[in-house]
Protein backbone atom coordinates (compact mmCIF):
# COMPACT_ATOMS: atom_id res chain seq x y z
CA UNK A 1 0.00 0.00 0.00
CA UNK A 2 1.37 3.41 -1.22
CA UNK A 3 0.50 6.32 1.11
CA UNK A 4 2.92 8.77 -0.10
CA UNK A 5 3.98 9.05 3.83
CA UNK A 6 7.49 8.16 5.17
CA UNK A 7 7.80 5.14 6.53
CA UNK A 8 9.44 5.76 9.53
CA UNK A 9 5.52 7.91 10.42
CA UNK A 10 3.69 4.43 10.00
CA UNK A 11 5.63 2.28 12.21
CA UNK A 12 4.92 1.22 15.33
CA UNK A 13 8.12 2.47 17.19
CA UNK A 14 7.02 5.06 20.24
CA UNK A 15 8.52 8.23 19.26
CA UNK A 16 10.47 10.09 21.88
CA UNK A 17 9.64 13.61 22.32
CA UNK A 18 12.01 16.61 22.17
CA UNK A 19 12.68 17.82 25.64
CA UNK A 20 13.91 21.33 25.54
CA UNK A 21 16.47 22.04 27.99
CA UNK A 22 15.33 24.94 30.48
CA UNK A 23 17.98 27.63 31.24
CA UNK A 24 19.03 27.21 35.14
CA UNK A 25 20.51 30.90 35.98
CA UNK A 26 22.07 29.50 39.38
CA UNK A 27 24.69 27.39 37.72
CA UNK A 28 26.93 30.98 36.51
CA UNK A 29 25.63 33.00 39.26
CA UNK A 30 27.30 30.67 41.69
CA UNK A 31 30.54 29.94 39.71
CA UNK A 32 30.03 33.99 39.23
CA UNK A 33 29.73 34.34 43.04
CA UNK A 34 32.85 31.88 43.42
CA UNK A 35 35.18 33.96 41.03
CA UNK A 36 34.35 37.17 42.88
CA UNK A 37 35.50 35.31 46.27
CA UNK A 38 38.35 34.16 44.53
CA UNK A 39 39.17 38.43 43.15
CA UNK A 40 38.97 39.23 47.08
CA UNK A 41 41.41 36.21 47.99
CA UNK A 42 43.68 37.80 45.29
CA UNK A 43 42.96 41.47 45.88
CA UNK A 44 43.78 40.63 49.85
CA UNK A 45 47.12 39.46 49.41
CA UNK A 46 48.22 41.99 46.27
CA UNK A 47 47.21 44.58 48.89
CA UNK A 48 49.57 42.96 51.15
CA UNK A 49 52.47 42.04 48.89
CA UNK A 50 52.03 45.93 47.36
CA UNK A 51 52.25 47.36 51.22
CA UNK A 52 55.05 44.99 52.14
CA UNK A 53 57.79 47.18 53.93
CA UNK A 54 60.73 45.96 55.93
CA UNK A 55 59.93 44.07 58.77
CA UNK A 56 60.51 45.46 61.98
CA UNK A 57 62.89 43.06 64.62
CA UNK A 58 59.93 42.18 66.88
CA UNK A 59 58.08 40.62 64.08
CA UNK A 60 60.90 38.92 62.84
CA UNK A 61 61.87 37.10 66.05
CA UNK A 62 58.52 36.44 66.37
CA UNK A 63 58.60 34.60 62.94
CA UNK A 64 61.77 33.18 63.82
CA UNK A 65 60.16 31.91 67.24
CA UNK A 66 57.19 30.26 65.38
CA UNK A 67 59.71 28.20 63.27
CA UNK A 68 62.29 27.37 65.60
CA UNK A 69 59.53 25.59 67.29
CA UNK A 70 58.92 23.47 64.47
CA UNK A 71 62.84 22.67 64.01
CA UNK A 72 64.52 25.66 62.32
CA UNK A 73 67.69 27.61 63.42
CA UNK A 74 66.60 30.72 62.93
CA UNK A 75 67.39 34.03 64.38
CA UNK A 76 65.81 37.50 63.73
CA UNK A 77 68.04 39.26 61.58
CA UNK A 78 68.21 36.49 59.23
CA UNK A 79 64.83 36.67 58.85
CA UNK A 80 64.97 40.49 58.10
CA UNK A 81 67.91 39.46 55.65
CA UNK A 82 65.81 37.57 53.96
CA UNK A 83 62.77 39.31 53.16
CA UNK A 84 65.35 42.22 52.30
CA UNK A 85 66.73 40.03 49.45
CA UNK A 86 63.50 38.89 48.56
CA UNK A 87 62.33 42.72 48.62
CA UNK A 88 65.65 44.06 46.46
CA UNK A 89 64.39 41.01 43.83
CA UNK A 90 60.73 42.36 43.51
CA UNK A 91 59.37 39.66 44.75
CA UNK A 92 56.25 41.51 46.52
CA UNK A 93 56.02 44.33 43.93
CA UNK A 94 55.94 41.84 41.26
CA UNK A 95 53.23 39.15 43.03
CA UNK A 96 51.50 42.39 44.21
CA UNK A 97 51.09 43.49 40.67
CA UNK A 98 50.27 40.04 38.89
CA UNK A 99 47.57 40.30 41.80
CA UNK A 100 46.16 43.49 41.37
CA UNK A 101 45.31 42.68 38.01
CA UNK A 102 44.28 38.87 38.70
CA UNK A 103 41.82 40.24 41.07
CA UNK A 104 40.49 43.10 38.59
CA UNK A 105 39.99 40.29 36.06
CA UNK A 106 38.13 37.75 38.02
CA UNK A 107 36.01 40.73 39.22
CA UNK A 108 35.01 41.47 35.76
CA UNK A 109 34.67 37.76 35.14
CA UNK A 110 32.38 36.85 38.36
CA UNK A 111 30.35 39.85 37.54
CA UNK A 112 29.46 38.69 33.79
CA UNK A 113 28.69 35.23 34.54
CA UNK A 114 26.28 36.53 37.15
CA UNK A 115 24.82 38.77 34.45
CA UNK A 116 24.78 35.51 32.24
CA UNK A 117 27.50 36.55 29.65
CA UNK A 118 29.70 34.44 27.61
CA UNK A 119 32.23 36.39 27.94
CA UNK A 120 32.29 35.98 31.46
CA UNK A 121 33.68 32.30 31.19
CA UNK A 122 37.01 33.42 29.57
CA UNK A 123 37.34 36.48 31.35
CA UNK A 124 37.31 34.21 34.50
CA UNK A 125 39.63 31.62 32.38
CA UNK A 126 41.83 34.98 32.03
CA UNK A 127 42.12 36.13 35.66
CA UNK A 128 42.70 32.42 36.48
CA UNK A 129 45.77 32.23 34.66
CA UNK A 130 47.56 35.14 36.21
CA UNK A 131 46.91 33.18 39.15
CA UNK A 132 49.09 30.22 37.83
CA UNK A 133 51.38 33.22 36.05
CA UNK A 134 51.76 34.71 39.65
CA UNK A 135 52.66 31.18 41.31
CA UNK A 136 54.83 30.83 38.66
CA UNK A 137 56.83 33.88 39.57
CA UNK A 138 56.28 33.43 43.01
CA UNK A 139 58.35 30.33 42.55
CA UNK A 140 60.58 31.33 40.52
CA UNK A 141 61.86 34.47 42.20
CA UNK A 142 61.89 32.37 45.70
CA UNK A 143 64.23 30.11 44.28
CA UNK A 144 66.83 32.30 43.11
CA UNK A 145 67.10 33.77 46.63
CA UNK A 146 69.03 31.62 49.45
CA UNK A 147 67.11 31.27 52.64
CA UNK A 148 68.92 30.51 55.88
CA UNK A 149 66.72 27.47 56.93
CA UNK A 150 64.79 25.50 54.54
CA UNK A 151 61.68 25.66 57.17
CA UNK A 152 61.52 29.57 56.01
CA UNK A 153 61.41 28.96 52.38
CA UNK A 154 59.13 25.92 52.80
CA UNK A 155 56.67 28.56 54.25
CA UNK A 156 56.97 30.96 51.45
CA UNK A 157 56.54 28.25 48.52
CA UNK A 158 53.89 26.41 50.23
CA UNK A 159 52.22 29.78 49.75
CA UNK A 160 52.96 29.90 46.02
CA UNK A 161 51.49 25.70 46.03
CA UNK A 162 48.47 26.83 47.57
CA UNK A 163 47.91 30.03 44.62
CA UNK A 164 48.51 27.02 42.36
CA UNK A 165 45.69 25.34 43.62
CA UNK A 166 43.22 28.45 43.56
CA UNK A 167 44.45 29.38 39.95
CA UNK A 168 43.47 26.14 38.78
CA UNK A 169 40.39 25.44 40.61
CA UNK A 170 39.48 28.89 39.25
CA UNK A 171 40.40 27.66 35.82
CA UNK A 172 38.20 24.94 35.91
CA UNK A 173 35.39 27.07 37.58
CA UNK A 174 33.97 28.93 34.61
CA UNK A 175 33.78 26.06 32.39
CA UNK A 176 31.09 24.38 34.17
CA UNK A 177 28.45 25.95 32.79
CA UNK A 178 29.68 25.49 29.13
CA UNK A 179 29.69 21.61 30.26
CA UNK A 180 26.07 21.20 31.51
CA UNK A 181 23.34 21.78 29.00
CA UNK A 182 21.25 23.89 31.37
CA UNK A 183 24.01 26.00 32.19
CA UNK A 184 25.04 26.31 28.73
CA UNK A 185 21.59 27.66 27.70
CA UNK A 186 21.59 30.30 30.63
CA UNK A 187 24.49 32.41 28.65
CA UNK A 188 24.38 34.84 26.42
Amino acid sequence: MQSGLPDDVLSNEPIMPEVPIKANKAIPITIGVCLILGSLLMGVSAYGNLTTGTLSSEEATALADSLNLQGANLTGTEVIDYFTELQENGYFTTLGIIESLAAIVLLAGGGLMIMGKRLGVWVGAGGAALMLVDAGFGMTILAGVESPDPLLSLSMKLVSAFFVGCGLFCLALPFIPLLVASGRAALD
